[in-house]
């Protein structure tokens, strides 16, 4: 092992330290508890040394959060393993990202909503570099690239690049839906991070938008597979249409 390798070995064990201690602050006191003092003290090492390897103390929350969506791009796979169009693919997308944001809405605003001066797409490669064993092989291309992007614009926007080259979405119109869609989710999530809404009915409500939204874009083929699709959806969520 040669001088270089050493001095990324010794990057890569002070960075997970770091993140390991921020994990322990966010999951006993959340984001907010997180602090440079604290993230150092636990880690064992400075406040000076935290800023050696970290940016600013956004990079070390990033990447110490990013291993909480480890089950959602696992759900994610999942859920679209059965999907027979791009519709179905994007609704029920949607809908595994709603399951899993409402939960945790303080970390997906962070991960999903927060500004970042175009940064954090660099710090999941980062993350990936130092965690090569989660990152997932032989995905679909378009669910690929999603994963390896933070920017939920060009993520859900890659999903409807399939919708559009299968005739169901004009592309003209596509980047004004995704552009609604994704405000109102935004909203949505806030609302329930301040516990305005429950996440089930956050949920109910997001896919509902989603679903009259869609209805006045897509054509009338388009609109036939939309309304199969939230049927199913509806009953995944174990309610009939009054649910929704």
């Amino acid at each position: 092992m040669n001088k270089e390798d050493r001095l990324k070995l010794k990057q890569s064990r002070i960075m997970k330290y770091f993140i390991e201690a921020t994990n322990q602050i966010i999951q006993k006191d959340g984001i907010s508890a997180v602090n440079i003092r604290n993230a150092s003290a636990i880690a064992g090492y400075s406040s000076a040394t935290l800023y050696n390897y970290f940016d600013n103390l956004t990079h070390l929350i990033f990447l110490a959060t990013f291993n909480q969506l480890e089950e959602y791009n696992k759900a994610l796979a999942n859920c679209i393993a059965t999907c027979k169009n791009s519709l179905e693919v994007y609704m029920q997308v949607c809908k595994c990202f709603c399951d899993y944001a409402y939960k945790k809405p303080e970390i997906y605003e962070l991960l999903f909503f927060s500004r970042n001066d175009n940064k954090f797409d660099d710090y999941i490669k980062q993350y990936y570099e130092l965690y090569p064993e989660k990152e997932y092989k032989g995905l679909p291309n378009f669910l690929d690239k999603m994963l390896h992007s933070n920017n939920l614009h060009q993520r859900s926007f890659l999903m409807l690049l399939n919708c559009i080259e299968d005739g169901f979405l004009d592309e003209l119109n596509a980047n004004d839906f995704n552009d609604i869609c994704l405000r109102f989710n935004k909203t949505i999530l806030q609302d329930v991070k301040e516990r305005i809404l429950e996440p089930k009915e956050a949920t109910a409500m997001t896919l509902r938008y989603y679903y009259q939204l869609f209805r006045c874009y897509t054509n009338e083929q388009g609109i036939k597979i939309l309304d199969d699709c939230y049927e199913k959806i509806v009953s995944q969520m174990g309610g009939g249409s009054k649910a929704f």
